[in-house]
């Protein structure tokens, strides 16, 4: 029994980096969107994605975002939107390339761009797109939507990398401000049967979600970020203290427990920068595991002994 009460201590606190990593991520979010680096992120990929002219001295990413449907999308005739869905980005494409021929076909659209395919880099990739799909223009605008997700994969990792120092920085400050120490957290856990039960609950709750509710893809449509960063913290906030762990500094540590509670921060702060998606796969793996040992009890019930 001592290896399963071990292994229901780290699922605890692999819950509580989850619950707070989950926070972390949506703050993050809140800020990117507020400053825009969402939407510059996704105009960096598109300017790759769409680098050519779709007419002598205009821009076929300008036109692509000056197309209805994508301004729909935006704030403002001069915004960019956050978040494109795939199906919009190859109907648009496929309408700028038809647009530019009478004859209203894909081919005569592209040869109708200026320039060589050599030259002119969005032609030469529209021009493959056309051979590979013999010219048909549901392939076509499957074949576009595939090489836009290929490219917010790569915006994807602009994304993680340029928002590590902000993501450590919210980090420090949620679990510094909340006091949620990893030692005094396993110390409670260790020492409380009931402790562990409960969090073995909030554990099997969170894991049967979906996993788009995790997802930091800058893919992913925003909605209302910094109402969800609210609502993600107060909810990581709630489980930790409806386990009987208090959180806050109410008193301040006297000697040698300067060091403890250093370690303890920097441990949480730590985990918790890796993000919720990066705890949610573990804890995944690890209730499988789990789940060969005694169930956790329903809410509100307790585990009965043995008379």
């Amino acid at each position: 029994m001592f290896g399963l009460e071990m292994l229901d201590v780290l699922i605890g606190l692999m819950t509580v980096y989850f619950m707070f990593g989950i926070a972390c991520t949506s703050i993050v979010e809140a800020i990117s969107a507020g400053t825009g680096f969402r939407s510059k992120n996704l105009e960096a990929a598109l300017n790759e994605l769409f680098s050519g002219e779709l007419a002598p001295n205009t821009q076929f990413v300008t036109q692509f975002f000056d197309h209805p449907l994508i301004q729909s999308l935006s704030k403002g005739n001069a915004g960019r939107p956050s978040y494109i869905p795939s199906a919009i980005v190859g109907q648009v494409v496929q309408a700028l390339v038809i647009g530019r021929s009478a004859m209203s076909t894909l081919s005569a659209g592209v040869n109708a761009l200026p320039g060589s395919v050599e030259d002119n880099r969005i032609k030469g990739v529209l021009d493959t797109l056309v051979m590979q799909t013999g010219n048909d223009t549901d392939k076509f605008r499957k074949a576009v939507e595939a090489q836009f997700d290929a490219a917010m994969d790569r915006a994807s990792g602009w994304y993680k990398r340029r928002t590590q120092t902000i993501t450590l920085i919210v980090a420090a400050f949620l679990v510094s401000s909340a006091n949620v120490d990893t030692i005094n957290l396993a110390t409670l856990l260790a020492a409380n049967p009931v402790a562990r039960e409960q969090m073995l609950v909030i554990t099997e709750q969170y894991t049967r979600e979906s996993p788009h509710r995790v997802s930091n893809d800058p893919g992913s449509p925003p909605v209302d970020p910094a109402e969800k960063a609210r609502t993600d913290y107060n909810q990581a906030m709630s489980a930790v203290q409806s386990v009987g762990f208090s959180l806050g500094w109410k008193t301040l540590p006297i000697g040698w427990g300067y060091l403890t509670k250093a370690i303890g921060l920097l441990i949480t702060i730590f985990a918790v920068s890796l993000g919720g998606p990066f705890w949610f796969d573990i804890l995944q793996r690890v209730m499988q595991i789990r789940s060969t040992g005694p169930k956790p009890p329903e809410p509100g019930k307790s585990r009965k002994k043995n008379t």
